[in-house]
């Protein structure tokens, strides 16, 4: 019997030993080449993942900080009583295209304060002003039809063409090129919730080159003309006084023309 059990306890250790010879514990390869190579792909692997995380939250406090951007405008065209905001952001002649459009934005000081609007989409009704479009009311919705002055002075909208559309549940914004006489709007904004509806049509003052009142909050950046020093935007702001001391200048105004600032500076009598 005890022989019997000697045998047992053999065949289990010889069962065993093999056992713990291929078990968990893997024997480190010989080849060097071999472990750099694993080496070298883990931390590549820990690097790309790292990278990536960090691309990731980049993207995401971007986004963030756009939608805030994007909301404090929104609570202040609110909080002025309006639905709908309005922004000159400026001259960008009638030979641009849309990728100089989007670069005149981003060269703005509209990038640094509203930096969302560096990648709203583009209205083009043709012209050469640049404006900027921001519903807070999201339950309006918004069509853009072309429009023309008729002969008693009135605006006459093509309803049956529609430029674009926004029905609240998209982007709340977009840039809006157009106007191209100084003398009128070609642009219609209807904007309609429920029963109440009313329509913008943008354009600059002749007298003070700032947007004509109309139902809507004007968040433009003006230049600060009371500034120290002669910068350019004080001279423009003498051009434009002396131009609007002259007769024939004013008599133009009077027919609904305007004075604007097209970035091209001509030296008369001695003044710039």
């Amino acid at each position: 019997m005890l022989k019997y059990n000697k045998y047992i306890m053999t065949l289990l250790m010889v069962l065993i030993m093999p056992a713990l010879v291929s078990g968990c514990v893997a024997k480190p390869s010989e080849d060097s080449n071999l472990t750099e190579d694993k080496t070298t792909a883990t931390t590549t692997e820990a690097t790309t993942e790292a990278a990536t995380e960090a691309t990731t939250e980049a993207t995401t406090e971007a986004s963030v900080q756009k939608d805030t951007d994007l909301s404090k405008l929104q609570n202040t065209i609110l909080d002025n009583k309006e639905s709908v905001g309005i922004a000159y952001i400026g001259y960008v002649g009638y030979e641009a295209d849309e990728e100089e459009i989007l670069n005149f934005v981003k060269d703005s000081q509209y990038a640094d304060k509203y930096d969302f609007l560096c990648g709203a989409p583009l209205v083009n009704v043709g012209g050469a002003e640049l404006y900027a479009v921001v519903i807070a009311d999201t339950k309006y919705s918004v069509s853009v039809y072309r429009a023309e002055i008729t002969d008693n002075g009135e605006y006459s909208v093509n309803t049956d063409n529609t430029l674009y559309n926004y029905n609240g549940n998209g982007i709340d914004y977009f840039l809006l090129r157009c106007n191209e006489s100084e003398i009128h709007s070609n642009v219609s904004l209807s904007f309609k919730k429920g029963n109440d509806s009313f329509s913008v049509f943008p354009m600059l003052s002749g007298m003070d080159g700032q947007l004509v009142d109309g139902k809507y909050y004007d968040f433009s950046i003006y230049s600060d003309y009371g500034g120290s020093g002669e910068s350019e935007d004080k001279n423009v702001a003498i051009a434009r006084e002396i131009l609007l001391e002259s007769q024939e200048v004013q008599y133009y105004i009077s027919m609904g023309m305007s004075v604007q600032y097209t970035g091209q500076i001509d030296e008369i009598e001695g003044r710039s």
